[in-house]
């Protein structure tokens, strides 16, 4: 009987084992800071922060032979949109970024289900606090900022998310991470909403007693190495998808 090998469990020196990633000195200013402990954040794991971040950099340059072969002529592009990028989530992850949800209903738009929403994404932020990105939590409280909070907003080519929308959609994509997503929804059902979104990319939430009465959506994480498998590979996905938003379809026929 063959033996397989264990998987090692997720940490800052086993991701970077059998590479050589880019030093702390060569990230943005601003993981540098977080790397020496001169910057406010609220992640439980800096320091595995910080090797994620040195491997996403190392992958998106010429240290990794997997994606760079000869002839490929699109690295400038990786390289411009990963530093972009982690520059975006450097300051992303700081604790002065998060929203407050106790004065979110004091800058509300919409006028139906205000409540439901930020006790929704308040429910998600109690589960993962500062593990995520304040990007993630504004995106699920955006729409409050609609008249209603069940429209449908297409937002790459909406001037009222311009400012937003790439930041949004790297987070509603990373839920092809389907625990996440799970988890996500579980909370959402608590409140009788549905996130939804579509690659055009459109972001709504239904109301789900209407749309599916009797749904019921539940989920919990196996465990917490599971949990952290899921939340470390939601984030490279997110950070991914920020780097590659150029190169998103963004057809207004698909803006449904």
């Amino acid at each position: 009987m063959t033996v397989q090998p264990a998987i090692p469990v997720l940490s800052a020196t086993s991701i970077l084992e059998g590479i050589n990633p880019v030093t702390i000195e060569q990230l943005p200013t601003v993981w540098q800071k977080i790397a020496r402990g001169e910057a406010e954040v609220g992640h439980p794991e800096p320091e595995f922060l910080v090797s994620l971040v040195r491997l996403f950099l190392t992958k998106a340059t010429d240290g990794s032979p997997e994606i760079f072969q000869q002839g490929f002529d699109c690295q400038s592009l990786y390289q411009k949109e990963a530093w972009d990028t982690l520059q975006f989530f450097g300051a992303d992850y700081l604790v002065s970024a998060y929203p407050n949800f106790e004065l979110a209903k004091d800058t509300a738009v919409a006028t139906d289900g205000v409540e439901r929403v930020i006790a929704f994404t308040t429910d998600v932020f109690d589960e993962f606090k500062y593990e995520l990105p304040a990007s993630f939590y504004q995106m699920l409280l955006c729409p409050i900022e609609r008249d209603s909070i069940l429209e449908s907003r297409p937002m790459a080519f909406d001037a009222r998310m311009q400012g937003v929308k790439r930041a949004y959609d790297a987070c509603l994509h990373a839920f092809n991470v389907t625990l996440m997503l799970m988890s996500v929804q579980d909370k959402a059902a608590c409140h009788g909403l549905l996130l939804q979104h579509g690659c055009g990319c459109d972001h709504k939430l239904t109301d789900i007693h209407s749309a599916a009465p009797g749904s019921i959506v539940r989920y919990s994480f196996e465990n917490r190495e599971t949990r952290h498998k899921a939340i470390t590979a939601y984030t490279w996905r997110m950070w991914n998808e920020y780097m590659l938003f150029p190169m998103s379809i963004q057809s207004k026929s698909l803006a449904l």
